[in-house]
């Protein structure tokens, strides 16, 4: 049950924190990054299924939870991944632009020899929200997970595989 009501904002957890940290490590300003339970469209047009990070704040309708690192592992690939909004903007990145026409693009990766910054905007995120749920779940729920929770990597390799694949294309992240 959320406590925070819709329209209400704010800081992120000492637990959301924490967990952001296994990924992030200390690359974001934590202590600017406020969790919206409201639309950030106008009117509440923002669907209730839709989380967005236009501008380095995070905004969820119905995918809200008052404390992420205590959610689902499909919760906190979400969270991970509009974390990842905020990162790419705290590094110059014109996410909102960029997002404008997020509807359009491909969230689905393969990971080969290029580096996290050679992808698209949406394809970076994923590929963060992945390695996260990777590195918490293990190998077996990733794999359990593609298209089942959001983990949109197209690879389709043995667990020391994609280690290495992650290794290589997040060398320079964060």
């Amino acid at each position: 049950m959320n406590t925070l009501k819709e329209g209400g904002l704010r800081m992120l957890t000492p637990g959301e924190t924490r967990l952001a940290r296994r990924v992030f490590k200390n690359t974001i300003s934590w202590h600017k990054v406020w969790i919206h339970h409201d639309s950030y469209l106008p009117f509440g047009l923002q669907s209730g299924s839709v989380a967005m990070a236009p501008d380095g704040e995070i905004y969820l309708r119905d995918l809200y939870r008052d404390d992420f690192s205590k959610a689902s592992i499909t919760l906190q690939h979400i969270f991970i991944h509009e974390l990842a909004h905020v990162w790419q903007r705290e590094r110059g990145m014109s996410v909102r632009l960029r997002g404008a026409f997020s509807w359009a693009a491909s969230y689905d990766y393969i990971l080969d020899e290029r580096f996290l910054n050679e992808y698209p905007m949406e394809q970076q995120a994923q590929i963060i929200a992945d390695y996260f749920v990777l590195i918490q779940e293990g190998y077996s729920t990733w794999r359990k997970s593609r298209n089942l929770l959001g983990v949109t990597c197209l690879n389709d390799v043995p667990e020391h595989a994609l280690h290495a694949l992650f290794a290589r294309t997040l060398l320079f992240f964060p």
